[in-house]
């Protein structure tokens, strides 16, 4: 996956994880990295930019939640 792409994933993940004035702080965090990437390729939207990101998170949390668990249980 792409660097920034996961960047962008996972500050959407702590927005999306986090509550009241701590989703507020990642919704800031998560907007400023959008601004950055937006600054570097001019012409994209930042509309379809934002919804491309939600749904790469929804297909990447998918995946989280189907990962096995790390320590195998005990038989």
């Amino acid at each position: 996956m792409d660097r920034e792409l996961e960047e962008l994933i996972l500050a959407y993940e702590a927005v999306s994880a986090s509550r009241d004035k701590e989703a507020e702080h990642f919704l800031g965090i998560f907007e400023a990295k959008l601004d950055d990437l937006l600054k570097r390729h001019p012409g994209v939207s930042r509309d379809i930019l934002r919804k491309s990101i939600i749904r790469a998170h929804r297909k990447w949390a998918l995946k989280q939640a189907n990962k096995p668990p790390a320590i195998p249980p005990k038989e």
